[in-house]
């Protein structure tokens, strides 16, 4: 299955009032689930998830410190970290964010998906890299809280 058919799937199953899709081949397994997201025009709230590794549970913040949070993926597609390429990046290593400050744009079928920070803190680690094709619900940075 080529890329350009992917994100023609992941643009119907948008577009469509299914809320839950799968599917198999060979080549490639694709899961899409609408359910928890909230739609808005063309930007979509990134869905947040606790990071829980064996590692950050064992090396688990004392009380009092802020947690971190992974911002994930919302869609499957090219996650471009610049509004442009003459342009800085929305945010870097360090930067603190606010709730609905824009961290990065997703592309699938041409359309252009703002990701904002669903949470208040500082961008700890940015997990991708620009124009790489993202899969929905991957982590795509982690920000400390507070």
């Amino acid at each position: 299955m080529k890329y350009d058919q992917v994100k023609e799937m992941v643009a119907l199953f948008n577009q469509s009032s299914n809320q839950e899709m799968q599917l198999e081949t060979a080549d490639i397994k694709l899961y899409l689930n609408k359910q928890g997201s909230s739609l808005s025009g063309t930007t979509q709230a990134s869905k947040l998830t606790k990071i829980d590794s064996p590692e950050s549970v064992e090396n688990a913040p004392a009380e009092g410190k802020p947690a971190e949070t992974a911002i994930e993926a919302p869609l499957v597609g090219s996650i471009y970290l610049q509004p442009a390429p003459s342009e800085p990046q929305f945010v870097t290593v360090g930067q603190t964010v606010a709730v609905g400050d824009v961290v990065c744009v997703i592309e699938a079928m041409k359309m252009m998906t703002e990701v904002k920070s669903p949470v208040a803190g500082t961008i700890a680690e940015i997990l991708v890299q620009n124009e790489e094709l993202v899969e929905y619900q991957q982590p795509l940075f982690k920000v400390k809280e507070g």
